[in-house]
């Protein structure tokens, strides 16, 4: 018998999850690309937030997550560059399916700026129970709070994560 080992990182499913999870919570101005692509990564991988910069405010409320340092965890984790790359197919992918079954406010979609529509919001309410797992939901609600708030400008959520992808 053989095993096929599954990463929720490179599952396009699991990616559209993510997304619904993090634009239902969202707070404020609606994310860019880059701030979607950037959290969805730090929500599939929660430990390599200790990796980026932050302000003391920041940093405090997420250690109060007490989320494992990537060094102590039981996966051994590519560096984030490395990874973040590795998952830009499919997190381009699971974006164009949500705009393409018109989950995503079109409007916004054109200016860059990513918002579930009438019809995302039903589907992202209607899954309640099973779009959240326990163990995301302290990272879910700082992700879409105080980490959306920093790195904010051209290029700043950049220099804070270390995240960069060709073409974006």
């Amino acid at each position: 018998m053989s095993y096929r080992q599954w990463y929720a990182q490179l599952d396009v499913y699991d990616t559209i999850r993510r997304y619904l999870a993090l634009l239902v919570r969202w707070k404020g101005t609606a994310p860019t690309r880059d701030r979607l692509f950037i959290s969805d990564f730090y929500l599939a991988n929660p430990s390599l937030l200790h990796l980026t910069h932050m302000t003391a405010d920041v940093r405090r409320a997420f250690n109060s997550l007490k989320v494992t340092k990537p060094d102590q965890t039981f996966l051994n984790y590519p560096s984030p560059p490395i990874l973040y790359g590795k998952m830009g197919g499919i997190q381009s992918q699971a974006l164009h399916n949500l705009t393409g079954k018109g989950l995503l406010r079109l409007e916004l979609v054109d200016k860059d700026q990513y918002s579930l529509s009438e019809t995302g919001n039903a589907l992202a309410n209607g899954m309640e129970g099973r779009l959240v797992l326990p163990t995301e939901e302290g990272v879910l609600h700082f992700l879409t709070t105080e980490f959306a708030s920093i790195g904010q400008g051209k290029g700043g959520l950049r220099a804070v994560t270390g995240l960069r992808r060709l073409g974006t």
